[in-house]
């Protein structure tokens, strides 16, 4: 596709930290209002996940492992204008934090970047195309990179994302 004259190539997408989304023009503002109240409520709780907002802004799917505390059930209980699903993770969203940050810090010359699924079902694993390509793929990349948790590897290079 061809750029727009004037156009500047976009920059890089902001890192955000826990609790800080980025609201998009067009969709109903008590989403984002109810998503400050959850993060307020869960607190630093490592069973809360990353939440999703669909497409159209009519659904917010807020990932949680294990039972909801009552101060975040009752948070969830007022959404007027769009739904809200909780989807239990598979496996606690912190320790998949903590395990990625492992796997980067232990595994330079393989992993090239790792984060936690929003899913919390395992961690994406970024392997460079130049240690794929020599190790005959991304998952053979990281046959000698143990986890307890499933690893999702993908070649990709970081500087690119």
């Amino acid at each position: 596709m061809a750029a727009r004259k004037g156009s500047r190539p976009a920059g890089p997408a902001p890192r955000l930290g826990r609790g800080e989304y980025v609201a998009y023009p067009g969709g109903p503002a008590a989403i984002y209002d109810l998503l400050e109240r959850l993060t307020a409520a869960a607190g630093d709780s490592p069973d809360l996940g990353v939440p999703g907002i669909s497409l159209d802004r009519t659904r917010l799917t807020v990932r949680w492992f294990g039972e909801l505390p009552d101060a975040v059930r009752a948070v969830l209980r007022d959404h007027p204008g769009f739904d809200v699903t909780v989807q239990q993770t598979a496996f606690r969203p912190g320790d998949l934090a903590t395990e990625a940050d492992r796997l980067a810090a232990e595994h330079p010359v393989v992993v090239a970047a790792a984060t936690a699924r929003p899913e919390g079902d395992g961690i994406e694993v970024l392997v460079l195309p130049a240690v794929a390509g020599t190790a005959g793929g991304a998952e053979r990349a990281l046959a000698g990179v143990t986890s307890a948790y499933p690893l999702f590897a993908e070649v990709g290079d970081p500087a690119l994302r």
